[in-house]
């Protein structure tokens, strides 16, 4: 993928995201003696990066595809997208979500005014599904993250970074289905050659961790993290990518990823999911890696059912 396929990305998701903002943490820094910035985009109006890469796929759409309905399948933070975009754009979204989805992301997809399918929790049940309601209602599929499309409108979040700054050593993104850390690793490439690009996933979910080290992607491991939005195995298409412009995949042990998110909420008084904090965890055991470098985590949302909070155990 060039940097003008990026650069158009860029320019074409531009009404329909916000420019997040950069923030430091002084007491992480003093920690691991680095210089670290939060790129903050669970401020986006979703909550969640993930509208970067669903409007560059739905405008690439003509008009006659649009109105015909956007469909996904996504346990959460995607299915936002899409039923926001649907709603700017004055079109239908139909969303399939696994029936364990996090209860907040399903009200905010119906919030947009998606009409919501859930089903089995495995990616077989919601591919089934989605395509299901795409021949039943003429719409088309977004997919969550297997598309070159999706790939370049995550890569609009580092693409900010490097515009900001020109000398960032260290850029860190969760890994899930691979979208934004594929991505992110592209907009180093083009704009930030210098920048090590890294993944973190937990240790319950590392099907990711695994393909990169052996060059093989991997299908069969059953995720079984609290980190709801990296559960999902890398798709074809960002795996390609990963393993060859990705620097390395660190681990998140699966106990310290909610201790983590209770401390990010109290040094940066700021919401994240999950997910969004499994970096974090994963640096903690790569301190040494970190020293003397300038460093920016993405954090991918903020989306959390608040009424039924994980239980903090120290």
């Amino acid at each position: 993928m060039n940097r003008q396929v990026l650069s158009r990305a860029f320019s074409r998701t531009a009404p329909f995201r916000v420019v997040t903002p950069l923030i430091r943490v002084p007491a992480l820094e003093k920690r691991w003696k680095c210089e670290l910035y939060l790129k903050c985009d669970q401020l986006q109006e979703i909550g969640a990066f993930k509208i970067r890469g669903a409007a560059n796929f739905a405008l690439q759409l003509t008009d006659e595809e649009r109105r015909k309905g956007l469909v996904t399948h996504s346990s959460g933070n995607h299915a936002q997208a899409v039923a926001f975009l649907a709603h700017q754009l004055g079109v239908k979204a139909f969303v399939v979500m696994p029936e364990n989805s996090n209860k907040m992301k399903i009200a905010n997809a119906k919030k947009w005014g998606a009409e919501i399918t859930l089903c089995a929790p495995t990616i077989e049940a919601r591919l089934a599904t989605a395509n299901e309601l795409a021949q039943s209602t003429g719409g088309n599929v977004i997919p969550p993250f297997d598309h070159p499309w999706i790939v370049a409108g995550q890569a609009t979040c580092a693409m900010e970074v490097f515009s900001e700054m020109n000398d960032v050593d260290v850029l860190i993104a969760p890994l899930g289905g691979g979208g934004l850390l594929a991505g992110s690793a592209l907009a180093a490439k083009h704009y930030s050659n210098q920048t090590m690009v890294i993944g973190a996933e937990p240790e319950q979910a590392q099907d990711g961790y695994l393909g990169f080290n052996s060059g093989i992607r991997e299908e069969k491991v059953m995720a079984n993290t609290v980190a709801d939005g990296l559960r999902t195995t890398v798709g074809i298409t960002p795996f390609e990518i990963i393993k060859d412009e990705v620097e390395d995949v660190w681990l998140a042990a699966e106990e310290r990823i909610v201790p983590w998110m209770y401390q990010m909420w109290a040094e940066t008084k700021l919401i994240m999911e999950p997910s969004s904090v499994v970096p974090f965890a994963a640096m903690d055991a790569q301190q040494e890696k970190l020293k003397g470098k300038k460093v920016v985590v993405i954090i991918t949302g903020g989306n959390v059912d608040l009424a039924h909070l994980p239980a903090f155990v120290s």
